[in-house]
């Protein structure tokens, strides 16, 4: 278990000046199958007013609306069962400042939403083999990594961490025998500190391993790698990628940038990182998307574009591991305040791309048969 203190990257970017490349223009044949995606409404002083689900066809680009809008309801962090038969999402509804979470299930034909459990709090779903869905469930007594079927029925309290632990959502095992999570918890007041903690926990018996316990100046982000022995730790904004191996605790500092995600095969990364061009008197920012060996070498840059303040955000790898569906960012005022999401479709190795309608999807989100 890796207990040594790991020292938040340096947040000064570096500022480089870069020639435009050249547009993608070529086409690339992509896969089949349906994302579950999410789209927003805001108030008019620009506070979420609900958030609702939808479908979107990859071959047609064709998109229906899932769930009903409704004021103070998010439904989110939808994931499909491995068949394609239906999906289970978070619907959070928010009330005096509280949200309180739920699991529903849905059928992608439009049948009436499901609630899956009652009389409590329930969130971050993970479908995985067997008809089994992983979430985290909300106590008294602090948080809890649990387990139920797809009927709502056996639901099980696999693992519960301290009053103060925080899980993340769960990561299947491609067997389905062992689920990877990361929780944590904060220590210190003057200079409070985060315990990132990273378990292997066995389905059918519960017992649990501590994998990794790193101490950080701030909370990060856990991203497991398929077969969960290794993990990168990311912010929620660009800094030095951080890989490490829960084997023997090695830690290896990956390129700069943030929101990564494994390929299926472990074989590779890919990331949303950060340029500043200077130009003409001019600053540019933006943040391309990045894919590169699972052990930091061989960078590439995958999206050209260098409109100010885009960002390329990958959500998910497809099963050939050569197909990422990632959401653009842009921003519909100066003050950054309002973001606007759109989804593409990219060629890892061509780099060809295929825009999608506006939406946010998230990992799970894409089925393919």
């Amino acid at each position: 278990m890796n207990t040594q203190p790991f020292r938040r990257a340096a947040a000064a970017a570096v500022v480089v000046a870069v020639s435009a490349g050249a547009s993608l223009s070529a086409t690339a044949a992509t896969p089949s199958g349906t994302v579950v995606f999410t789209r927003s409404q805001e108030t008019a002083d620009n506070t979420p007013r609900n958030r609702t689900l939808w479908l979107l066809d990859v071959a047609s680009g064709k998109t229906r609306q899932l769930t009903t809008a409704t004021d103070r309801v998010f439904d989110m962090t939808a994931t499909w069962a491995p068949d394609g038969s239906g999906l289970v999402f978070d619907r959070a509804a928010t009330r005096l400042q509280e949200s309180q979470h739920t699991l529903i299930y849905l059928k992608p034909d439009g049948s009436r939403p499901r609630t899956l459990l009652h009389n409590g709090d329930f969130s971050k779903p993970a479908w995985g083999p067997g008809n089994r869905i992983a979430f985290v469930s909300k106590t008294r007594a602090g948080q809890c990594v649990s387990v139920v079927d797809a009927a709502g029925h056996n639901r099980r309290d696999l693992f519960c961490g301290t009053a103060t632990t925080e899980f993340a959502r769960p990561t299947w095992s491609k067997d389905g025998k062992r689920l990877f999570v990361a929780g944590g918890y904060p220590e210190g007041r003057l200079e409070p500190v985060w315990h990132a903690l990273a378990y292997r926990i066995d389905v059918a018996t519960g017992s649990t391993k501590l994998m990794s316990d790193i101490v950080m100046e701030a909370q990060w982000d856990l991203e497991f790698s398929p077969d969960g022995t290794r993990g990168i730790y990311a912010d929620i904004v660009a800094n030095d990628l951080v890989l490490v191996d829960f084997r023997d605790g090695a830690t290896t500092y990956l390129p700069r940038g943030h929101a990564p995600k494994w390929s299926p095969d472990g074989k590779r990364i890919a990331f949303s990182g950060e340029i500043y061009e200077v130009g003409d008197g001019t600053v540019r920012y933006y943040e391309p998307l990045y894919v590169a060996k699972a052990d930091g070498t061989r960078v590439r840059r995958i999206t050209d574009s260098r409109v100010d303040n885009h960002a390329y955000l990958p959500a998910q790898w497809s099963k050939d591991n050569i197909h990422l569906l990632v959401n653009r960012r842009t921003f519909a005022d100066v003050s950054l305040t309002k973001a606007r999401f759109s989804l593409r479709i990219i060629d890892a190795d061509t780099r060809a791309l295929k825009a999608l309608p506006s939406g946010y999807a998230e990992t799970g989100g894409w089925y393919e048969p």
